[in-house]
């Protein structure tokens, strides 16, 4: 309610997303259909980590369904404290850096390759802070693909498609606490920009100094790439996502 009483105030300034509990059965979706098509809220916002349960977890599935018939994206963020890193534990701040990248990493590979897509085709996933480290270990996992064949799988493939197809449906967030160009640059090795969305995360990249804002975003307008796709990820990308109309 508070979400979409900020929209109507600073309409021109705001969307709204709505929170779930993907988990939390026909009270749950009762309250996102009031969210969606009563408080007109436009998608919904899910951690990485539903309840400690990887987004392939078969018990999203009625989620997954209802979201689909809703018609709306799943805004996936970084679980806080994700578990199952404990190598990364350290007297320092190892853990806090990178076991949410790690974790976030993981999760689009669930999407893509643990059926997600494969039973819900529709359904649209915009991923937080660049997909985490995908950029950097997506030619290693397109290898072992094509070397392992059906071995790469425990038992039976989950996707009846080649996986690149699932991600290549994803959208991205440019969001991410510290983040610069040479991450923008990284991730636009395997991620298109018309897939990606410019993004402050809360805004917590800037809340220091709001000229880094302006700097991060008059670098992004000198990428080498055409004058709509640099567009697309300053608002257009996302506008077109949302259904929405950029006025000047």
């Amino acid at each position: 309610d508070i979400c979409a009483q900020t929209v109507r105030d600073y309409p021109k300034r705001f969307v709204g997303f709505a929170s779930a509990r993907p988990l939390g059965g026909e009270g749950a979706f009762n309250e996102l259909d009031r969210a969606i098509n009563g408080l007109g809220l436009k998608g919904v916002q899910i951690s990485a980590r539903v309840e400690g349960k990887p987004l392939d977890s078969r018990e999203l599935w009625p989620f997954y369904e209802k979201v689909s018939k809703l018609n709306i994206p799943i805004d996936v963020h970084i679980a806080t404290q994700p578990a199952g890193f404990d190598a990364l534990h350290a007297p320092w701040g190892l853990y806090y850096v990178l076991a949410r990248e790690f974790d976030i990493t993981a999760t689009l590979f669930r999407i893509c390759f643990g059926g997600v897509l494969e039973d819900f085709p529709t359904l649209i996933f915009l991923i937080n802070h660049f997909g985490g480290a995908v950029s950097a270990v997506k030619d290693r996992m397109d290898l072992y693909v094509k070397l392992c064949g059906d071995d790469f799988y425990e038992n039976k493939p989950m996707i009846t498609r080649p996986w690149n197809e699932y991600f290549d449906k994803l959208y991205f967030s440019m969001a991410g606490r510290g983040l610069g160009m040479a991450t923008v640059k990284c991730a636009l090795t395997h991620i298109s920009p018309r897939r990606l969305l410019f993004a402050t995360d809360w805004p917590a990249n800037f809340e220091f100094d709001p000229q880094e804002c302006k700097q991060y975003i008059e670098e992004i307008r000198k990428l080498d790439l055409p004058e709509d796709d640099i567009k697309g990820i300053l608002g257009g990308n996302a506008a077109k996502l949302l259904g929405l109309s950029l006025t000047s």
